[in-house]
């Protein structure tokens, strides 16, 4: 086992090798520091698009999604097929785009 010096970014206390500041009991891996940072960003992420409530056009989509009346519901799937598909068009444009800007 290697000997590791490492200076506590929060005091300034020079540890021997430990995962904790002797002083402030901040964590030291700066990589496991990180990797806890992002996953508690993620969770947070997920907490909160699970907090939002769709706002009317969305619950008006998917209630139409799911109506009842057949060619209600035949509606709505087109054109939704409609709108994904200028959508595929347009974002194909800006790639296109994008890419010959670049060269």
């Amino acid at each position: 086992m290697s000997k590791s010096y490492i200076k506590c970014s929060e005091c300034g206390t020079v540890n021997y090798n430990n995962e904790y500041c002797s002083n402030c009991n901040a964590l030291l891996d700066i990589a496991l520091k990180r990797r806890i940072e992002s996953e508690n960003k993620i969770q947070q992420k997920i907490e909160q698009e699970r907090s939002n409530e769709p706002n009317k056009a969305e619950v008006f989509l998917k209630n139409g999604l799911k109506h009842s009346n057949v060619i209600i519901r035949f509606f709505f799937k087109a054109g939704y097929a409609v709108w994904l598909f200028f959508a595929v068009i347009i974002g194909g444009i800006i790639a296109a785009v994008t890419a010959a800007a670049a060269g």
